[in-house]
C-alpha cells in the first residue's frame, strides 16, 4: 500500500510538471509570434539634412507605418535684422516655446539675431500649425537646422551648403562698350575680371566697339536650394571683333593646376605678379649688409620689406606649390611657396594665413595667401618678401621666374581633344555683332557641357528680366510673408 501510494504521487507531480512546461512553451510562443507585430517605432531621418539635401528635416519615417504628412515649407529671405525669438513669435509660437528654440539655436550659432537678407526655412505641421523645425543659413557657406523631436525635445546642428556646379552658356554683342554689354547681360564680375586677366597681353577689351561679339562659357556655383550662387571659373571664351578672333580654352596641366591657353596651348594673361601686396613704400631693400633695429648688429636682409596697412591681403606671385606655411622664427608666421624652374618665393611677418594656403596646397596666381601683419622679429606691419632660385637668394624685385606655362607634348592629345569640345559648343551658340543675319534662329542647340543655357539677343524685356531673377520669397502649400 504504501508503494502504491507513492507511485500515485509521483504521477501526480511528474504530469503537473509537464503541464507547466506546456503552458511556459505556448505563452513563450505567443510573445514570440506577437513580438513580430508590435508597431514599429518611429524615427526621424535627418541623414539627407547632413548630407546636404534639401529636404523636409521634421518628415518621420516608419518600418511599417505611413510617414507623417509633409511639412507646410515658408522660404523668406528676411527683410530686418532681428532675433529668432521674435521671428518665431510672429510666426504663432507661444514666447515660451520661440524662447526655447532661439536658445538653442544661439548655442550653436553663437549669436541669436538672424540677419537681413539671409535666408529663413519654416517646416510647418499641415493640420496642427505647430512648427516642427527650421533652417537658417548663417552665410553661404553654413546654415543651421532646427527639429522638434516631440515632447519638447528639440535637435540643433550645424551643415555646411552644398552646392552643384554647371556651365553657363553665354552670348551677347557689345552694343555701346564691352563693360556696359557684360553687365546688361548680367556677366559675374569675376568673370568679366578673369576675360580682361586673359587677354591683356594681347588686346584690351575696353576698347571692343560697336558689333564685336562675345561667347562664353563659364561655371556657376548653385546651393542646392537655389538660394545661393557664384561665379567659378571660364571654361571657354571666343571674341569676334572685326576680322580678328580672340578665344581661350581652360586647361587642367599634369600638375593638376587649372589655365586658359590659346588655341595653340599658349598660357593666356601674366605669368607672374611683380608685387604680392599693394605696399606704400620700400622700408628695406636686398642687401647683403644691413643694420638689424630690433638685433642691432649688421647682417643680411635677403628680401624687401614692403610697408602696408595692418591686414593688407597678401597674394600669391605665380602658381605653385605651398613648401610650408606656419611660424618661421624671426619671420613670424610665413608661407613658403614652389614654383617652377626651381624657384620659391617667401611671404613673412603675416598676422593671419589663409587657410587655402596650408603646407602642400596648391595655390594659382593672385590668389589670397594670408594678411599684412607684424608677427617675429618686426617693428611694425610690413610683408618681407623673398625669393630663392636653385637654393640661393636673389633680388625679388629684379629677379623674373622665368615662367613660361606651356601644355606640355604628352599632354597636347588630351588637351586638343577637349578644345575640340569646346569648339563644338561655342560653335552652337549664336554668332552675333556685325556677323548677325537677320531672321536666323533665335533657339540655338543645347551646349553638351551641361544642362543650363544662357543668351540674351540685345535688350531683354522687362517680363524677360525677371523671369531670369531668383525670387527672394518662396511658399510651398502656404501663402503670405512672414
Amino acid at each position: 500500500m504504501l508503494v502504491r501510494g507513492l507511485g500515485s504521487l509521483l504521477y501526480r507531480r511528474v504530469t503537473l510538471a509537464l503541464a507547466i512546461a506546456g503552458a511556459a512553451s505556448v505563452a513563450s510562443l505567443f510573445l514570440f509570434f506577437s513580438s513580430q507585430h508590435k508597431p514599429a517605432t518611429t524615427t526621424i531621418d535627418v541623414s539627407q539634412l547632413l548630407a546636404g539635401q534639401d529636404v523636409d528635416p521634421t518628415v518621420e519615417t516608419a518600418e511599417l507605418e505611413q510617414p507623417a504628412p509633409q511639412s507646410i515649407i515658408i522660404q523668406v529671405t528676411l527683410d530686418r535684422t532681428a532675433t529668432l525669438s521674435r521671428y518665431l513669435s510672429q510666426a504663432g509660437l507661444e514666447q515660451k516655446d520661440a524662447s526655447r528654440w532661439a536658445s538653442l539655436f544661439q548655442g550653436i550659432s553663437r549669436s541669436g539675431l538672424l540677419r537681413r537678407d539671409h535666408s529663413l526655412t519654416l517646416y510647418k505641421d499641415p493640420e496642427s500649425g505647430e512648427l516642427r523645425g527650421l533652417k537658417y543659413d548663417l552665410d553661404d557657406r553654413t546654415q543651421v537646422y532646427e527639429t522638434s523631436l516631440g515632447a519638447g525635445v528639440v535637435k540643433t546642428w550645424q551643415a555646411p551648403i552644398e552646392y552643384v556646379t554647371r556651365p553657363v552658356s553665354l552670348a551677347f554683342a557689345i552694343k555701346e562698350d564691352f563693360h556696359r554689354a557684360a553687365q546688361k547681360n548680367r556677366v559675374p564680375q569675376p568673370i568679366v575680371d578673369s576675360l580682361e586677366e586673359a587677354f591683356s597681353n594681347r588686346y584690351d577689351l575696353g576698347r571692343l566697339s560697336n558689333g564685336a561679339a562675345i561667347k562664353l562659357i563659364y561655371d556657376e556655383h548653385v546651393s542646392r536650394d537655389g538660394v545661393h550662387r557664384f561665379a567659378g571659373d571660364i571654361e571657354a571664351a571666343e571674341i569676334q571683333h572685326g576680322s580678328r578672333t580672340l578665344r581661350a580654352f581652360a586647361f587642367r596641366d599634369e600638375h593638376g593646376r587649372a589655365h586658359l591657353y590659346d588655341e595653340d596651348g599658349r598660357a593666356l594673361g601674366p605669368q607672374f605678379l611683380r608685387y604680392p601686396v599693394n605696399f606704400q613704400y620700400i622700408s628695406s631693400g636686398f642687401t647683403f649688409h644691413r643694420y638689424h633695429p630690433i638685433l642691432h648688429a649688421y647682417r643680411p636682409h635677403v628680401g624687401v620689406d614692403l610697408a602696408a596697412p595692418y591686414g593688407t591681403p597678401v597674394k600669391a606671385i605665380a602658381d605653385g606649390k605651398v613648401e610650408y606655411s606656419g611660424w618661421c622664427g624671426e619671420l613670424g608666421n610665413c608661407v613658403r611657396i614652389d614654383h617652377e624652374n626651381q624657384t620659391i618665393s617667401v611671404y613673412g611677418h603675416l598676422s593671419k594665413i589663409a587657410s587655402t594656403a596650408s603646407t602642400g596646397s596648391f595655390v594659382r596666381i593672385g590668389q589670397e595667401i594670408g594678411l599684412v601683419g607684424s608677427t617675429g622679429l618686426s617693428t611694425g606691419p610690413h610683408l618681407h618678401f623673398a625669393m630663392e632660385k636653385r637654393g640661393a637668394y636673389v633680388n625679388p624685385l629684379t629677379e623674373k621666374l622665368g615662367v613660361n606655362h606651356e601644355v606640355s607634348p604628352r599632354m597636347k592629345a588630351v588637351f586638343n581633344n577637349l578644345k575640340q569640345r569646346y569648339q563644338t559648343s561655342l560653335a552652337k551658340l549664336p554668332t552675333l555683332g556685325a556677323h548677325f543675319v537677320a531672321g536666323a534662329t533665335r533657339k540655338p542647340a543645347i551646349s553638351p557641357l551641361g544642362d543650363m543655357y544662357h543668351v540674351t539677343l540685345g535688350r531683354a524685356s522687362k517680363s524677360h528680366r525677371r523671369s531670369r531673377t531668383l525670387s527672394s520669397v518662396s511658399l510651398s502649400g502656404a501663402a503670405g510673408r512672414m
